[in-house]
């Protein structure tokens, strides 16, 4: 039973109570799908799982749905509910003024999603399925006729609207200032041109047949951690642009090209182990002056043919992450590991992949960096070859046996959402491998077997791991690191060949001789053990291996450590080492001539 209202209104309130509702479309904003006075949409109410559709319900949403039709609608009729996709339209009561609009469902994944009206050029805005009070099963446009939304007179148009975005919002303009919009065609019809002459999209870096394409070539690297780059980007606090050009240029000169980086730090400033200045001061608040460091950060990575691994979130403290996200949820103060302790950190954070409001906190966030338009260049970052990929998180962990499956749900659907937004670019896991999955391979192997992950992910950290201790560091035995790591890289390698998937070692790290923290200290042991994992470069390219990348950590170049103190304060130089970490216990200096001629020796090859 179909019930006609004359209002979105009265629409709401029938949704509300179950009914299916036809209702005139009374804006414009649709255009060219539906016109405001002669068109109709039919409308279904939103229900989750669990709230199933009578057969009655289903078999009217049936009648509309061709079977063609569901790869473009996800109707999973026999779970009894109904979820909307893209190419969808929506009534939604997500407004500035609390008023409800007929919106088109750019991308919905789990209870994110985003939205926009069609007539007006204003960006997408985000929403939550609780927002979305009615589903457009069908519309009846220019006075009786029927359109579904599957028929290719409707995907048509939505392509073609798509297409002609920017041709009709230069129209506008021009109305407006004829002359000056004239100058704006000119450069528009010029960026094409260049565009199609270079390849545009085409430089950024892609899978194929198991492999790194860079510029067309199979791409092998030696790369670093570089977690700090974009606050050296920035003009605000933290900021020494010339600092990060000399970075840059230095590790160039190395050979080194793929840096892995911090999208940007969560919550409050001052606290303990916490790197400043941080990006996300509240949920969904952003430090502007951070974000356009990010820009410029991106720009001087494009000018020298380099990119960057963004990872978006941290299980660890010196970010933020996962226990600020809990914070913010309403879980209490964050247990700081070397305050409280690692066990009461753990049981802390273990809750994040419990919590729906924590992670949608996060999944907000992942929406908000990965649509972002860089503010130099005008260019949206979906677009960008300096992106090398979007990472889910820094060592993202279940934190508990009994998160393993919702732990794998969460890192899916959070690759599904970036995908979603963003086509062009890779997306990778930023695992430990089989350490960040309660030491449960298989649990590493189902993640990675994801369509929406590109490529693998491990870290080997054989100190931090326990498989080198004190003694050997003070005796220079390295042979068990060398030996332990070379078991968990081929164990992981396995897999890869299983899955048909490059992987990349995208952190190692080893430290100085007597486990010291002066920057003047010997290295001799992590030369040794730097000359054993990279060497697992030689010839990769040539064998056309999975094996594609090694992320040393971390680059930390010209900086000088405070001699005052051993944990990083507010004023600090940045090193490789983050807040929670001596400064100088993993850094690679500058002046570790001999550790840096090992890179460069691989990095080059």
């Amino acid at each position: 039973m179909t019930v006609l209202v004359n209002s979105y209104t009265d629409a709401a309130e029938v949704l509300s109570h179950g009914g299916f509702v036809r209702v005139p479309v009374s804006s414009d904003g649709m255009r060219p799908f539906l016109k405001a006075g002669n068109d109709s949409v039919l409308l279904a109410p939103v229900r989750l799982q669990g709230d199933g559709y009578s057969a009655d319900e289903l078999e009217l949403f049936g009648s509309r749905c061709a079977a063609h039709g569901r790869r473009w609608r996800n109707r999973t009729s026999d779970e009894g509910r109904i979820t909307v996709r893209r190419r969808d339209i929506v009534l939604s009561g997500h407004r500035s003024d609390g008023s409800l609009a007929l919106m088109r469902v750019m991308h919905v994944w789990g209870t994110l999603l985003l939205l926009r009206e069609d007539g007006a050029y204003g960006r997408c805005e985000g929403a939550t399925v609780s927002d979305i009070v009615g589903v457009a099963v069908e519309a009846t446009c220019r006075g009786g006729r029927c359109m579904d939304t599957y028929s290719r007179r409707w995907r048509y148009a939505s392509k073609a609207w798509a297409a002609s975005y920017r041709p009709r919002l230069i129209a506008g303009k021009m109305r407006r200032n004829p002359i000056r919009s004239a100058v704006s065609m000119l450069a528009v019809l010029a960026a094409v041109l260049i565009f199609s002459c270079t390849g545009g999209g085409s430089d950024i870096v892609k899978v194929e047949n198991g492999q790194f394409i860079k510029h067309g070539e199979p791409y092998y690297f030696v790369g670093t951690n570089f977690w700090y780059g974009p606050i050296l980007a920035s003009e605000g606090t933290g900021g020494d642009r010339e600092r990060l050009a000399r970075e840059l240029d230095s590790l160039c000169a190395m050979g080194v090209r793929n840096l892995r980086v911090l999208v940007g730090s969560d919550g409050d400033r001052g606290v303990y182990t916490k790197v400043e200045p941080t990006l996300q001061y509240a949920p969904g608040k952003y430090n502007d002056t951070l974000l356009r460091g990010l820009d410029y950060f991106l720009v001087e990575l494009g000018k020298r043919d380099m990119e960057a691994v963004l990872y978006l979130n941290n299980a660890w403290e010196w970010s933020g992450g996962y226990s600020q996200y809990l914070k913010w949820a309403g879980y209490g103060d964050i247990p700081l590991p070397r305050v409280a302790g690692y066990n009461e950190y753990v049981d802390y954070v273990s809750n994040f992949i419990k919590s729906d409001s924590a992670k949608n906190m996060f999944r907000r966030y992942v929406m908000d960096i990965v649509s972002r338009t860089n503010t130099v260049t005008g260019k949206a970052y979906r677009d960008d070859p300096a992106i090398f990929s979007w990472q889910i998180s820094n060592e993202p962990r279940p934190f508990g046996a009994d998160n393993k499956e919702a732990f794998k749900e969460w890192i899916v659907s959070t690759a599904e959402i970036i995908k979603a937004i963003d086509p062009n670019h890779m997306v990778s896991v930023g695992s430990e491998g089989k350490y960040g999955c309660e030491v449960d391979l298989g649990l590493w192997e189902e993640i990675g077997r994801s369509s929406y992950i590109d490529y693998l992910n491990i870290h080997i950290w054989p100190f931090n791991w326990g498989w080198t201790s004190r003694e050997d560091m003070n005796t220079g035995n390295v042979a068990p690191a060398v030996e332990l790591s070379n078991e968990y890289l081929e164990e992981h390698m396995a897999v890869a060949d299983r899955l048909h998937k490059p992987l990349v070692v995208e952190e190692f790290g080893f430290p100085r001789d007597s486990v010291a923290f002066s920057r003047s200290s010997s290295v001799s042991m992590r030369d040794v053990y730097y000359e054993a994992m990279l060497s697992h470069m030689t010839g990769k390219k040539e064998e056309g291996s999975l094996l594609a990348g090694f992320n040393f950590w971390g680059w930390a170049g010209v900086a000088v450590p405070s001699g005052e103190h051993l944990m990083w304060q507010p004023g600090d130089d940045y090193t490789g080492d983050p807040a929670q970490e001596e400064q100088g216990l993993y850094s690679v200096f500058a002046s570790d001539t001999s550790t840096v001629r090992i890179i460069k020796k691989y990095a080059l090859q």
